[in-house]
């Protein structure tokens, strides 16, 4: 028993924990994981045609990027963007709910606006992107960041090192006002941490937009409000003021009836009799009792 040496488990495939065991699927979905960076630097993310060919060059094809990291030849994205909202618009008259096909854009790129610009510095020989900084290949084994928006006319894609030799100044006086990095062609890991980042970013956008349209809606409301508010103001104090009127009218009436009457018992002494008091017809003499009573 013993010093025969044994068996040592030198192999790590049978030890726990140990990496990927290539009997279970863990190996499919780590392979389904991985970005092949080089492939996502150089081709359509849509038609996986090359991106820098010399007749590309040549005829000045526009390359975009969505903040997923992945390129685009504009031309082609345009028509995705074309061809999905005519399935939308089918479906929606068809009456079933839109699912997109896989060959299709992404739903990150809503619109042509969710599609920015990329701008590669390209070595003399065989126009091959490269770092304007450090002058490095950006075929996929570095990390580029593409910088938003940047300079017209100027080169806007930078290797990610080359951030860490540049202070923040110089960059924005070299490359123009920034508002916005996105990683091209990002691995698992970080294109998850950049989709939640998304994700939040258009969730606050959506919530801006509800307060700004209830806000239009109780402005409109209040208008409304102060409106009635004020018609029925308006209409009260035109019924006030022809009241008064009436009121007026009336009273001036009276006033002039009562003057009219006044002048009649003066100038008819039967009259005056009538409405004087008992003390100013004591004062009347014999004579004038008699006649006024004959003519009653």
């Amino acid at each position: 028993m013993g010093g025969d040496g044994g068996v040592i488990a030198s192999n790590r495939r049978y030890m726990r924990g140990a990496g990927t065991a290539d009997h279970t699927g863990d190996s499919s979905r780590h392979n389904a994981q991985k970005v092949n960076a080089q492939e996502v630097m150089t081709t359509c993310a849509l038609t996986k045609t090359p991106l820098h060919t010399s007749s590309s060059l040549k005829s000045g094809a526009m390359i975009v990027a969505d903040v997923y990291g992945n390129l685009y030849h504009k031309e082609a994205a345009v028509e995705a963007l074309l061809a999905r909202k005519q399935q939308q618009q089918q479906q929606q008259q068809n009456g079933n709910t839109f699912a997109g096909e896989s060959n299709t854009i992404g739903a990150q790129v809503r619109k042509l606006s969710d599609l920015y610009q990329v701008r590669f510095h390209r070595q003399q020989e065989g126009g091959i992107p490269a770092c304007p900084i450090t002058a490095k290949a950006l075929t996929g084994k570095i990390q580029a960041i593409l910088l938003v928006p940047g300079k017209p006319d100027v080169p806007n894609v930078v290797s990610e090192s080359a951030l860490s030799h540049i202070s923040p100044e110089e960059l924005e006086t070299e490359y123009g006002p920034l508002e916005r990095r996105i990683h091209l062609a990002p691995n698992h890991t970080l294109l998850e941490t950049i989709k939640k980042q998304i994700e939040q970013e258009r969730d606050k956008e959506y919530l801006e937009k509800l307060k700004k349209k209830e806000k239009k809606k109780k402005k409109r409301k209040n208008g409304k409000e102060e409106k009635r508010h004020h018609n029925n103001t308006t209409s009260g104090d035109k019924r006030k003021r022809i009241d008064n009127e009436n009121v007026n009218g009336v009273a001036h009436s009276s006033d002039t009836i009562r003057s009219r009457v006044n002048i009649a018992v003066e100038q008819n002494s039967v009259l005056s009799s009538l409405f004087t008091n008992k003390t100013a017809a004591s004062k009347l003499s014999e004579k004038e009792k008699k006649d006024n009573l004959f003519a009653r």
